[in-house]
């Protein structure tokens, strides 16, 4: 005997033992783990139930959900699966396991059907689990209604500590403009598109640009469904920082996850003190540097990009945390002895290719300053790397630092192909004498050079450095160049250059190999004090500083021209000191002159704010004044990591322009700056208005009746559908339906034609809006038209009737419209269509006595 035999109802057995099933442990809570990709461990968990009955057996959520949704109890079952996943917490808080926030999925129809926030925060308050651990999860469709209900409650969850999500996004038509009303703490992307990612070059972009977007206003995202490795891979790369699916995990219950940490087989919940390090690694898309790449038939690559990586470093080894695929390629290619070596060990490497960009990767972490530098390959090959610190993670000491290769030539073949860089580099490969002298003490340093890995060693320390015997100062330099020497290289004459021309500087010949050879000898102060000075042979010292200053001009200029060839669309950008208010101009185009400042200022949020005043439209002004403000722009900043306005401006020769301003706050090598832009996106902006437009024209018209300009049979249809919403939910005010039929119009089309017969329908369509002028009109047939009446209309219906009715006999006389009425008011029904059928039957049985001339009731 099946099932189906011995269950005849299943809905009804399943309605009848819910709460049996609460009780007796039926419903299991299953938890599947979300991960975090910098990471790998787990930092969250989404609670799922199964229904494990003693005759239906195992039943997924789509065979229940929806009946009790049907009945309004699906509140009870997520209450109770909160309540298993505030019991699981409390338990892991005795037995000392780290605790990560777990998202409880509710259903739309739990904000109508009780107060879930009081249910929730009660349940919460009860025990030792604080707001943050617990996420509201619901779904895309729950919020694409713009049911103010919802979008309130969510509001207080999140004033209360708790988190917001959204699941399954990308699956609806959830609109980004709702991103502004909802302040989601994560967004889960569909796993139906997470799945195209293996197959889908389109997929890949939009799951990129929904990243890209809910990072800039400041929401994670996780992806479901992920399947492999490549799928897992890809995400990371570009900023995904959670992740969740069979690849690393299905739901398991309470009791299989305490049996993995009792066998050691667990993936391990992350430490909360590392999380603010791990996310801020996870944030970095290593797409963001991206270029445009034209093929042969001039297609662009969305996904070809510098190749970068992020790796995490301490004074003893250096570990791959990340990396997109370009710089797998580029390892494969350079390194094919070091494939699948993910850590490099400082000890035992300091005489090998690579170690002084390890070394300077490894400062990064310690001092923070973002540097350009070059190394070379083993094969020869000259690698312009750029190295920018991420984080620190708190507990085991390691620095996440973010490294870029910028370039990869060839070995220089002739003068076109050289760089300063380069040059720079190989002068310091030809160091001769370093030298670190107090010109108080005369106490100094002598430091030999290691021109392969270009790094330096004390090998002397002694006193006296302008007292040294002549024979032994001088036993290196040419013979006729000794007497100019020692003239010049007096402690006297160093100090008169240095306070003069800030730098002393010699050529002279030294013997090297028994062979006169032309040296340069430089000192310059120590930038911090007075008292100390660096003397360098062959220039060195000066290579350095000079490259220093080259190396800031270089990364600004490539990231400025990036970001105009990206987008020819900048008029202008300026770098603020946020806190003297100095600015000046990286972009100028003589085009746009009338917007600029001068190429450089000393307060540029005054100039700023006068210079609006003058180019910025006049309606546009007082509200750019009170927002565009130094205060403003830093807390915008602070909160949603960008600052953006959009107005207007006035058209040399006339009109207007929109644009936008962007401001952001950068790490530079001399501290913080504000980098603002102006853009021009005025044809983006028409566009969309003209859009915008189109369609609510054609929606306008797609619910418009042609002939009489009230809402149509479609509009009505989606009236009737929202009002049964509201009835399920309990929500409907009163509201009753009015039916009107017009009398005549066959023997009118048929007597008088039916241009006479359209005109008939407009005179009584025209009756019936001038009688209920408060309420919507609907023609739903040829004669028919249905109203619907609420507010002052109801409260007036009686009299509005006795109206129409007045209309009716003055119209008979005339041999002019008349109108068969029928009305019907919500009084309990279940749907709108009961409403309906009991006000066309009175309006036909009203059709029937005005035919026999007898007086209507209502």
């Amino acid at each position: 005997m099946n099932t189906g035999d011995r269950i005849p109802d299943k809905r009804k057995y399943l309605l009848e033992n819910f709460g049996r099933a609460m009780q007796e442990g039926w419903l299991e809570v299953y938890y599947q783990p979300i991960i975090r990709g910098s990471s790998g461990r787990v930092c969250g968990e989404e609670a799922l139930v199964r229904w494990d009955d003693p005759v239906l057996g195992v039943l997924n959520p789509a065979e229940f959900i929806p009946i009790l949704e049907s009945v309004n109890l699906i509140d009870r079952l997520d209450l109770y699966v909160l309540e298993q996943v505030l019991a699981k917490l409390d338990k892991f808080k005795e037995m000392g396991l780290y605790r990560v926030v777990h998202s409880v999925n509710f259903s739309q129809i739990d904000f109508f059907s009780s107060d879930i926030v009081a249910e929730v925060k009660q349940r919460v308050d009860a025990s030792s689990v604080p707001p943050s651990l617990i996420a509201i999860d619901v779904i895309e469709s729950a919020c694409s209604t713009r049911d103010e209900a919802v979008l309130s409650k969510l509001d207080q969850f999140q004033k209360l500590g708790f988190q917001v999500w959204m699941d399954d996004y990308g699956n609806g038509d959830f609109s980004p403009i709702l991103l502004q009303q909802i302040n989601f703490d994560l967004l889960k992307i569909n796993m139906n598109l997470v799945s195209q990612v293996r197959t889908s070059k389109s997929a890949k972009v939009i799951i990129t640009e929904l990243v890209r977007l809910a990072m800039a206003l400041g929401i994670e995202v996780a992806a479901e469904g992920v399947e492999d490795d490549d799928e897992a891979e890809f995400l990371k790369e570009i900023g995904c920082v959670k992740l969740q699916g069979f690849y690393y995990c299905k739901p398991v219950s309470l009791s299989d996850i305490l049996t993995r940490y009792k066998n050691g087989t667990q993936i391990g919940f992350e430490n909360p003190d590392e999380r603010e390090y791990y996310t801020a690694v996870g944030h970095v898309s290593l797409y963001d540097l991206a270029f445009t790449n034209n093929d042969e038939n001039g297609m662009v690559d969305y996904f070809d990009t510098l190749p970068m990586a992020i790796l995490q470093v301490n004074s003893e080894e250096i570990s791959l945390l990340r990396c997109n695929a370009n710089f797998r390629k580029f390892c494969n290619a350079n390194f094919t002895d070091k494939r699948g070596v993910t850590t490099y060990h400082f000890k035992g490497s300091d005489k090998l290719v690579g170690f002084y960009a390890m070394t300077e990767v490894r400062q990064c972490g310690i001092d923070g300053k973002r540097r350009i530098i070059d190394e070379r390959t083993k094969n020869g090959k000259t690698v312009e790397l750029l190295i920018n610190k991420i984080s620190d993670d708190p507990v085991t000491g390691m620095a996440a630092v973010a490294v870029v290769i910028l370039s990869v030539t060839e070995r220089p073949g002739n003068l076109d192909d050289l760089s300063y860089n380069y040059i720079a580099r190989a002068l310091a490969e030809d160091y001769i004498k370093l030298y670190f002298v107090d010109m108080e003490t005369d106490e100094y340093t002598e430091y030999a050079s290691d021109g392969k890995n270009r790094d330096i060693t004390a090998i002397r320390r002694g006193q006296q450095f302008f007292d040294v015997p002549e024979d032994e100062r001088y036993k290196f330099i040419y013979k006729e160049d000794r007497a100019r020497f020692i003239d010049s290289f007096t402690k006297e004459q160093i100090t008169h250059d240095l306070n003069k021309y800030g730098k002393y500087t010699i050529t002279y010949r030294t013997l090297m190999n028994g062979e006169p050879k032309y040296v340069n000898l430089k000192a310059v102060r120590v930038r911090t004090d007075n008292r100390h000075i660096i003397i360098g042979i062959s220039d060195v010292d000066a290579q350095t500083r000079e490259q220093e200053a080259f190396q800031r001009i270089k990364e600004e200029r490539i990231t400025f021209n990036r970001i105009a060839a990206l987008s020819s669309d900048f008029i202008n950008i300026y770098s603020v000191d946020p806190n003297t208010g100095f600015y000046e101009i990286f972009k100028m185009n003589p085009e746009n002159m009338q917007y600029e400042l001068d190429p450089e200022g000393g307060d540029f949020f005054k100039d700023s704010r006068e210079r609006f005043k003058k180019i910025v439209y006049e309606e546009d002004v007082d509200a750019l004044m009170k927002i565009f403000t130094k205060e403003n722009i830093i807390a915008s900043i602070k909160e949603q990591g960008l600052f953006t306005y959009t107005c207007r401006v006035k058209r040399i020769n006339g009109g207007l322009r929109y644009v936008t301003m962007k401001t952001a706050l950068l790490e530079e090598l001399d501290g913080p700056h504000l980098i603002f832009g102006l853009i021009n996106v005025d044809e983006q902006v028409r566009k969309e208005k003209e859009y915008a437009e189109k369609v609510s024209e054609a929606e306008d018209k797609a619910i418009r009746d042609e002939l009489t300009g009230v809402k149509n049979k479609h509009a009505y249809a989606i009236a009737e559908e929202e009002f049964n919403v509201r009835i399920e939910a309990k929500r409907a005010n009163d509201f009753a339906l009015v039916v009107c039929d017009l009398n005549g119009l066959k023997d009118v089309n048929d007597n008088f034609g039916h241009q006479t017969g359209d005109q008939f329908i407009k005179d009584g369509c025209k009756i019936i809006c001038t009688v209920f002028s408060h309420s919507p009109v609907y023609r739903i047939g040829g004669d028919e038209f249905v109203v619907i009446v609420q507010g002052a209309d109801y409260g007036n219906l009686d009299k509005l009737l006795e109206n129409m009715e007045k209309v009716n006999n003055r119209n008979a006389k005339k041999k002019e419209v008349t109108i068969a009425v029928g009305v019907a008011k919500f009084d309990g029904q279940r749907e709108m269509s009961e409403i309906f059928d009991a006000a066309d039957a009175e309006m036909y049985l009203n059709k029937k006595r005005m035919k026999k001339g007898e007086p209507t009731h209502h």
